[in-house]
């Protein structure tokens, strides 16, 4: 729950005066009417300024007094700046209109016709086949109680527009680790020390079919992005080249690679620690079902607001996330 200080006048110190608005406001008007300690005295407008000098016991300077410099406060909220790759842009998604529903994928074919001799009777052996990829949406949401005081009092911080974008942040990373669970499955080569690039190369070259490598795509943590940096040609120059699409992007192998933090994606401890590059085209590996996207409302009344005199703000987002095509991903792993 998001709750205000407590005022200087409560807190009873000399940091809390310095630090409070009053007192900001008081110094500012002494400054520009030219006050002292003499022609101050008694006026209620300065009453703060001379509160602060009695509780940090200390003595006026100057031959006519002064008053304590206020402390720089800026209450506005600075945002720390993270990574936040929405995956969903690298998986399919689609908007579905009820909570439950089937997809129809069909099995692929790998063989041809049968040969038959003329006038013989042509078979039927062969048969198209489907399978169902059922979805269940579900809720992901999250409720945050503001004290009523806090937003009175805060009117320069900024706190709702902070709090919508917080609440956005926290959508994208929802469906990041719903749409990484997904992957989670996907078995991993081990590669050598000095191997990492003949390993990759056989994933794209062999493990995936010709069509799925040819629009495959990296997905690596800042642990596999690292041993990626440092790959170099006989050379001696990296493999990884600017991708000529975006002024910051890397790619391999003409493959464009994302990077996520490894906390979102975390290394696999054992023997030695190894990070899991992801290997495929996940646009047909896996889809997002998004039923209703993030919707935040807040309420002074309902929920326990009413009761705490505070407003709530509510984010809620239903989706849920399935397999399509196991095959069009594959992982290498790397020692980091």
């Amino acid at each position: 729950q998001i709750l205000p200080s407590a005022s200087p006048e409560v807190v009873g110190n000399a940091d809390g005066i310095l630090a409070s608005r009053e007192y900001a406001r008081a110094f500012c008007d002494a400054i520009r009417d030219g006050a002292t300690l003499r022609t101050a005295r008694g006026n209620e407008r300065y009453s703060v300024l001379f509160n602060a000098l009695t509780e940090t016991g200390g003595t006026p300077t100057g031959s006519d007094g002064g008053f304590l410099v206020p402390q720089d406060i800026n209450t506005a909220i600075r945002e720390l700046r993270r990574n936040q790759l929405a995956l969903a842009d690298i998986f399919s998604s689609e908007s579905v209109s009820t909570m439950t529903g089937y997809r129809v994928i069909d099995t692929t074919p790998t063989k041809g016709f049968t040969k038959v001799s003329e006038m013989a009777t042509i078979p039927k052996d062969k048969q198209p086949k489907f399978a169902k990829i059922p979805f269940t949406v579900e809720d992901y949401a999250l409720r945050v109680p503001i004290s009523n005081d806090l937003l009175n009092d805060s009117t320069d911080s900024g706190l709702m527009a902070y709090l919508a974008r917080w609440f956005a942040k926290e959508g994208v990373i929802t469906e990041n680790e719903l749409l990484l669970s997904k992957v989670a499955s996907v078995s991993a080569t081990a590669a050598a020390a000095g191997k990492e690039l003949a390993t990759i190369k056989k994933a794209l070259n062999v493990t995936l079919d010709p069509d799925i490598a040819a629009n495959a795509v990296f997905i690596v943590n800042q642990s596999g992005w690292n041993v990626l940096d440092n790959l170099v040609d006989n050379n001696g120059r990296p493999l990884l080249q600017p991708d000529p699409t975006s002024a910051t992007a890397k790619m391999l192998l003409t493959h464009p690679i994302y990077c996520v933090s490894d906390t979102m994606l975390p290394n696999i401890s054992g023997s030695s620690t190894t990070s899991k590059i992801l290997i495929g085209d996940f646009t047909q590996y896996a889809c997002l079902f998004r039923r209703q996207p993030l919707e935040v409302a807040t309420t002074n009344i309902g929920g326990d607001a009413w009761e705490t005199n505070s407003t709530e703000a509510r984010a809620i987002m239903r989706m849920d996330a399935q397999i399509f095509d196991s095959a069009a991903a594959t992982a290498v792993s790397v020692i980091v």
